[in-house]
């Protein structure tokens, strides 16, 4: 059984008004803010059980006892439970995602290791949810990867899309100038970067071959979403343990961006 405060602790959850707010922009409309406060109803119910006792316990008669609506009424809003489960993560993610990843980052040169660290935090969601609904979260990496072609569902892949972006235009600003400047501060580190092999040549931002440098970033992030997901779900399957999470995704990511740089240096 789960039990948690939060499942998100770097943010305040959201008000109920916030939330119909953002689900009904339109206007002021009688019927259509009665149907945004059920789904914020809706919406709060679920997150709430799914905090106490796990996706896999909750049941959609409970979602709808708490919200005090029908049985019926959840099933408008969220297909299936599974589609529930994606509505939750959507409201989750989505402040994170589209408030912090939106924006570009800054083109100017990062060392790998500093690029490793800005795709870490940028995976915060994710990590955040893994640490405090481990079952519940295995579940939504699941979903992302094998669920139903339903709305919620394709809310959250918006968003996984975006994060892949925003995680290319990180490995874009990775650059053996940085990387040269912090061997520098460190005496007989540089043979261990493989960003330092070849001086210059990997600075993605400058790569004669632009085609080619973007297809190896959106590849790059997106093996690293991919590779999350995948570690989730073999959790989920038994064949992974969750406490360990970070320490392979922090590998995976490192490979990656070091494979990316390796590529380029190539071209």
């Amino acid at each position: 059984m789960e039990k948690i405060q939060n499942p998100t602790p770097r943010r305040r959850a959201r008000p109920l008004e916030h939330v119909a707010a953002r689900v009904s922009p339109r206007g002021p409309g009688r019927r259509e803010i009665a149907k945004a406060q059920k789904r914020a109803r809706i919406l709060a119910a679920a997150r709430s059980l799914m905090s106490e006792k796990g996706y896999a316990q909750m049941s959609m008669s409970e979602v709808a006892s708490r919200a005090d609506v029908a049985a019926g009424t959840v099933f408008q809003y969220a297909a299936t439970k599974a589609e529930l489960l994606m509505m939750v993560t959507e409201n989750i993610w989505a402040d994170h995602i589209n408030d912090t990843l939106d924006a570009t980052p800054d083109p100017g040169h990062r060392s790998p290791a500093a690029v490793v660290d800005a795709i870490m935090d940028s995976l915060a969601p994710v990590f955040d949810m893994a640490v405090h609904w481990p079952e519940t979260t295995v579940w939504i990496a699941r979903e992302i990867l094998f669920g139903e072609d339903l709305p919620h569902r394709r809310e959250v892949l918006v968003l996984v899309e975006k994060l892949e972006i925003h995680i290319a235009h990180l490995l874009g600003t990775c650059s053996s100038r940085a990387q040269d400047a912090d061997d520098a501060a460190a005496p007989g580190t540089a043979a261990l970067s493989p960003a330092s092999a070849a001086p210059g040549r990997n600075d993605l931002a400058t790569s004669p071959d632009r085609a080619h440098r973007d297809t190896a970033l959106d590849v790059g992030a997106r093996m690293i979403v991919t590779s999350g997901l995948a570690e989730l779900n073999r959790a989920r399957q038994g064949r992974g343990e969750m406490r360990l999470l970070m320490g392979k995704m922090r590998e995976i990511v490192t490979l990656v961006a070091a494979g990316v740089g390796a590529t380029h240096r190539a071209v």
